[in-house]
Parts: structure tokens; C-alpha cells; sequence
């Protein structure tokens, strides 16, 4: 039987959770107050002309960043290397690159930082060729040449499929080329095949006269997208990133909610067919992350690319390279969920 002194006390209880719940509410709500009403800080970031960028693309549409202080400038690049360059040349604040390209520069450097990864996806990456080639299926790839972007996703997928496919690195001939000169160079003969990402492999096979050969595994390489920054900017401004992540969290957020407005406003910024990002927008995982199953892919990588010679030196110190601090700020801000 419950005596009124229990019943008091738990209605006393009750009575401070409520209180502790409203003021963490009025607590964030005036922290975000108070983003909002700070002076615009100008920002700008080198963002890779692809569908992976989507975030980036619809938060400047719909001012998203001007809501957190942000006044953003969208530097646009081609591939996440020609991005990483405008960071290290200092043309930029922040560029979006794939985890491969995180993993090449940081065998040459260690002054730069990933903020978050904001999107994933298994089937961004296709190695295409066309039916006069010949090849009809990986084995006949030995001794010919594949079109690929050195130092990027591109390379590190066309030898994931080579080991899938019990074949070498030295099997084939790789021709490096920058990611917008790959269609041109299989459709004019230069190469046999091409290993490519999302836009291009869709625009060639809606440039091909003919069906191409898709040679493609979806699962075979799970890509990433990545904010990076420098080391010393990232030391100096943590207001400025804890801004921008809430901007991206509010924007993958719509972008959930809202799929056919944000393929429209993608599809406009990046001048590509609605019908094509209806066939690839499926792949694309939107979602804020920092944690082992990045770690775990630079890790992977590393070790391919030093035991295939690409690259010379010891396994970088992959954990001293990811900002996790900023990201779980935010996810304690957001009751510890993150779109």
C-alpha cells in the first residue's frame, strides 16, 4: 500500500525531472540563441562537383548556414584531391574528400584533420568499359589499360575489385587521368576501361552508343565522404566547427525528411538530370560520423597501399587525425542522437 509520504515523495521527484528536463531544453535552445544571433563568420569550402556533396549543396540553397552565423562560400572542385589542394594551398577553410584521399596525404603530411563524415555509399564507384573492347569480365582486363585519378577512391576500388577477382596489381596498366577526362579517354580508345565515381559513370553510360560493360561489385568498397580541415584552423576556430556541424545536422535532417526537394536543388547546383539522381540517390547513406568504421577503412587502406608499394612510410596514427571532440559536443547537444 502506498502511504502518502511516498506518493509526495515521487510526486517530488517527478516535479524535479520535469524542472532539469526544461531548463537542458532552454539551456540548448539559448545556446542556439545565441549562435544565431553572433556575427556571420565567413567560411570557405572546396566541395567536390558530385552528389556525395549534397549536404553542403541544399544548406546554401536554403541558407542554412546563415542561420548558424555561417557567410559560406562553396568553392567548387572536381574530386576530393583537386578539393585537398585548395586546402593545403589555403584557397579554402575546409574540403570534402573521400577517406582515400585522406589516406594518401597522410603519408605526406599530418597537419590536416577530419572534422565528421557526413555521407557514405557501396555503389558509388563503378569500373566501366566499352563492348568493342572485348571485356566482358575482370579477367580480361589482364594486360590492358584502365583510366583511373591517382592517389584517390578510384585507385584504391579498381584494386579491390583485382583482389576480389584473385588478380595483381601489376596485371594490368593504370593511366592516370583527372576525373573529368576519364569518359573522354575510354570512348576516344586511350584506355580500356575506367575506374570512376558518381556523376561520370552515369554520364557515360548516357553518352555510350552502345550498353557499357559494367564490371562493377556494389559492397566491395563502402566510400566515404569527409569534411577536413587543417590542424592549426581547426585549434583556432572550435565556435566556427561546432556552427558548421549544426548547420550540416539541421540540413541531413531536411534532407531526410524532404528527398524529392533535395535531388531537385542537387540536380540544379550540379546541372545533372533528375532521372539520374532518382537511379543513384539510393546508394547515398547521409549522416554525420567520426568513429571506428572510418578508422578502420584508413587503417585497411593503408596497409593496401604499402604492401602494393604506392606509397612508402609507417602506418600513420590514423586516431590523432579525426576531431572526434567537436562531433560529440554536438551529439550531447542533441540528447546523443545525430542525423
Amino acid at each position: 500500500m502506498i502511504t502518502r509520504f511516498t506518493l509526495l515523495r515521487w510526486i517530488g521527484l517527478l516535479i524535479i525531472l520535469a524542472v532539469s528536463f526544461f531548463m537542458f531544453l532552454f539551456l540548448v535552445h539559448k545556446e542556439q540563441a545565441m549562435l544565431m544571433q553572433a556575427p556571420q563568420v565567413q567560411i570557405r569550402i572546396a566541395v567536390s562537383q558530385t552528389p556525395l556533396s549534397s549536404p553542403f549543396l541544399v544548406a546554401k540553397q536554403l541558407d542554412i548556414f546563415a542561420k548558424y552565423g555561417l557567410d559560406v562560400t562553396l568553392v567548387p572542385c572536381y574530386g576530393g584531391i583537386d578539393c585537398i589542394r585548395g586546402l593545403f594551398a589555403g584557397t579554402a577553410d575546409y574540403a570534402t574528400a573521400s577517406e582515400s584521399v585522406v589516406m594518401f596525404e597522410s603519408f605526406k603530411r599530418k597537419d590536416f584533420m577530419v572534422l565528421s563524415s557526413f555521407v557514405q555509399s557501396d555503389n558509388d564507384l563503378k569500373l566501366l568499359s566499352l563492348q568493342r573492347t572485348g571485356i566482358r569480365q575482370m579477367s580480361d582486363l589482364i594486360g590492358k589499360t584502365v583510366g583511373v585519378v591517382e592517389a584517390s577512391a578510384s585507385e584504391f576500388y579498381l584494386d579491390a575489385l583485382l583482389l576480389v577477382h584473385n588478380l595483381t596489381h601489376d596485371q594490368i596498366k593504370r593511366v592516370y587521368l583527372k576525373p573529368q577526362a576519364l569518359t573522354t579517354a575510354l570512348f576516344d580508345g586511350q584506355v580500356d576501361a575506367i575506374s570512376v565515381w558518381e556523376p561520370y559513370g552515369y554520364q557515360a553510360a548516357s553518352q555510350s552508343e552502345t550498353p557499357l560493360i559494367d564490371l562493377s561489385l556494389s559492397g566491395v568498397y563502402q566510400l566515404s565522404f569527409n569534411l577536413l580541415m587543417m590542424r592549426s584552423f581547426y585549434i583556432q576556430k572550435q565556435e566556427t566547427h561546432q556552427r558548421l556541424l549544426q548547420a550540416l545536422a539541421d540540413t541531413i535532417d531536411w534532407i531526410h525528411q524532404h528527398p524529392e526537394s533535395s535531388r531537385s536543388i542537387v540536380g540544379k547546383a550540379l546541372s545533372i538530370k533528375k532521372i539520374q539522381l532518382e537511379t543513384t540517390w539510393k546508394d547515398y547513406v547521409f549522416q554525420l560520423s567520426l568513429g571506428n568504421a572510418l578508422l578502420s577503412n584508413l587503417q585497411l587502406q593503408a596497409r593496401w597501399a604499402i604492401d602494393t608499394g604506392i606509397v612508402n612510410g609507417a602506418l600513420p596514427d590514423y586516431r590523432k587525425m579525426l576531431a572526434s571532440d567537436a562531433l560529440e559536443r554536438l551529439r550531447d547537444q542533441q540528447g546523443g542522437v545525430l542525423p
